[in-house]
């Protein structure tokens, strides 16, 4: 005789017990976890959201508004849902974060600008925000197993929107969208190039990862997305015209070939390809040649006093921002001042009149020195060492989660390398970019689990 017992349900998993009381005695016997109704609610609002970064702003923060207000709802309901909630709330990039907003928003005391003040730290609360729901969610639901493939199944969701954003690009430039055949740079959906670029280039890595170190990647329908993705990506990048996102790759490649390439010779050998192909790019590449004369051009007119000029933009603004720093070294002038401050460079004639353009300085650390002085500067690398300490063990041992940790690690040092030409948390499309990436990535319960295989 059987009897089944309900199912035991709670926020991590939910297994069905059959007690089977013939002669043979007692079994517990466990079946495979079926999602609840509200964690495919939940797993589908995540995937919509990753799907939504590279296509629509409003439909980000629409979606993210949404699984808070659905997470909330379910923990006034469910009491284990609540318990769940607060049990995973601790993330490991959820100190760093808020320390970063804190900072910020301490820094209001000091500003001016109010407005712009609010702004910027609402900035960074909608960064943190959007870290702990993804991170937070995903770790909730299912086995050790199952919370990896449902994070797969989210980046992917991410991927597909980059690959359609991409194919509107290209469509862009073949003179199918918008009238703007064969005009360069490229984009698509009026997302700037340069954020364009950059946002390829996640992805580029995100498709990287899953042919290097996940079974999703040999699945025959899935590699060729990924293939097509690649290609997509790079043709995207290159054609963007987007130095910063270049800059960003060449670093990215740098670094990942020197801490994954064991042997010694075969990373001279990967580096000593880099550089011819490189070298090629330049010769024989009309877009890459131009653009790289372009910077020599600039530097060499800046040097002769001609400053107006996208490099020698950069130079004044760098130069007012690391002026502002000085001024006030502990706290900066501001957490909203900047745009402030550089008007007044402008009235009083120091600073030329087409720096009136630009709300930042086209550099992130440059930006948190100016505004928030030393704990600005301070708080933002902790963020990023913050992520590398998690995920660089992670990457560099044998384990299912290597996939993550790749991708962790390449997303922070594309941040910190192409950081330095841009301010990339003040853009919405990157800001959610990094969060997103950083929530499926860095999380409590992934980096639990391979802990705990190494251990085994």
């Amino acid at each position: 005789m059987k009897r089944v017992i309900p199912e035991v349900s709670s926020a991590r998993s939910t297994v069905r017990i059959q007690e089977d009381t013939t002669c043979e005695g007692v079994r517990m016997q466990k079946v495979p976890h079926q999602p609840l109704k509200y964690e495919s609610i939940i797993l589908t609002g995540l995937a919509l959201f990753g799907l939504s970064i590279a296509l629509s702003k409003s439909a980000n923060n629409i979606l993210i508004g949404l699984l808070c207000l659905f997470a909330l709802a379910l923990a006034s309901l469910r009491p284990s849902f609540r318990t769940a909630l607060l049990q995973h709330a601790r993330q490991p990039l959820l100190l760093p974060l808020a320390v970063l907003m804190s900072v910020a928003l301490v820094g209001l005391i000091f500003t001016s600008n109010f407005s712009d003040g609010i702004g910027i730290v609402n900035k960074l609360g909608g960064l943190l925000l959007a870290y702990l729901v993804v991170s937070v969610l995903l770790d909730m639901i299912g086995s050790p197993v199952a919370r990896d493939q449902n994070a797969e199944q989210v980046l992917l969701a991410f991927l597909v929107g980059i690959f359609a954003l991409d194919i509107i690009g290209v469509m862009t430039y073949l003179g199918f969208v918008a009238n703007r055949k064969y005009f360069l740079p490229l984009s698509a959906l009026n997302v700037f190039h340069i954020w364009f670029a950059n946002l390829n280039a996640i992805g580029l890595y995100a498709a990287a990862g899953f042919l290097l170190f996940s079974p999703t990647g040999k699945d025959r329908r899935a590699r060729v997305f990924l293939i097509l993705l690649l290609a997509l990506a790079i043709f995207s990048i290159l054609f963007s015209l987007s130095r910063t996102a270049w800059f960003g790759m060449l670093v990215t490649m740098i670094v990942l070939s020197f801490f994954l390439i064991k042997k010694k010779i075969a990373f001279s050998l990967a580096m000593v390809v880099l550089l011819i192909a490189g070298i090629m790019l330049y010769l024989f590449n009309s877009i890459v040649h131009t653009r790289i004369d372009l910077v020599l051009s600039d530097v060499s007119s800046y040097s002769q006093g001609q400053a107006n000029t996208n490099v020698g933009a950069r130079f004044l603004m760098w130069k007012a921002a690391f002026r502002m720093f000085l001024s006030n070294p502990l706290f900066g002038v501001g957490t909203g001042d900047y745009v402030l401050t550089m008007n007044r460079g402008i009235a009083s004639g120091e600073l030329p009149e087409f720096l009136h353009y630009f709300n930042q300085p086209h550099n992130m650390y440059l930006f948190a020195l100016a505004t928030n002085g030393l704990p600005g500067l301070a708080a933002l690398l902790f963020v990023f060492y913050s992520g590398l300490r998690a995920t660089f063990p992670v990457l560099l041992s044998p384990g299912r989660n290597r996939l993550f940790a790749f991708l962790a690690v390449a997303t922070a040092v594309h941040y910190l390398a192409a950081g330095m030409t841009d301010s990339l948390f003040n853009i919405q499309i990157l800001r959610y970019t990094f969060a997103f990436i950083m929530g499926v990535c860095v999380r409590s319960s992934l980096l639990h689990d391979a802990d705990a295989g190494s251990g085994a």
